[in-house]
């Protein structure tokens, strides 16, 4: 899917995506995706005995700052972005996962990781 502005189509098939790269055999392990009703990504994931949980937006390619050219490459970007241990400071949710971002939910952390949800995949 080409690239056309974030969407609630843009963001289920970018996370659909990004869902899929973590089920392999990398030691990266994707246990639940989301998109919520701010249209960003979110992932609960492991990598060994870490549990961790990042945020994208997905107006943004991680890896260049520039507007994504497709859905599949943003997944690609997205998955080699996350952080393979807990952060410096991170938001700790009731489940246990360390958060990452590059900003700062609006609705702060709490509140963006209980929102509804447009889409889950597990």
């Amino acid at each position: 899917m080409e690239y056309a502005g974030v969407t609630g189509q843009w963001a289920v098939s970018v996370a659909r995506r990004v869902h899929r790269r973590g089920t392999g055999a990398s030691p990266l392990i994707i246990e639940e995706t989301w998109v919520g009703t701010d249209l960003a990504l979110y992932l609960r994931y492991r990598v060994d005995a870490h549990k961790l949980g990042a945020r994208f937006r997905l107006d943004l390619d991680p890896g260049t700052g520039t507007h994504p050219t497709d859905a599949d490459h943003l997944a690609s970007a997205v998955f080699e972005a996350l952080p393979d241990e807990p952060q410096a400071e991170a938001f700790v949710d009731e489940l246990g996962y360390h958060w990452w971002s590059t900003a700062v939910p609006h609705s702060g952390w709490t509140a963006a990781v209980r929102s509804l949800r447009i889409v889950t995949i597990c």
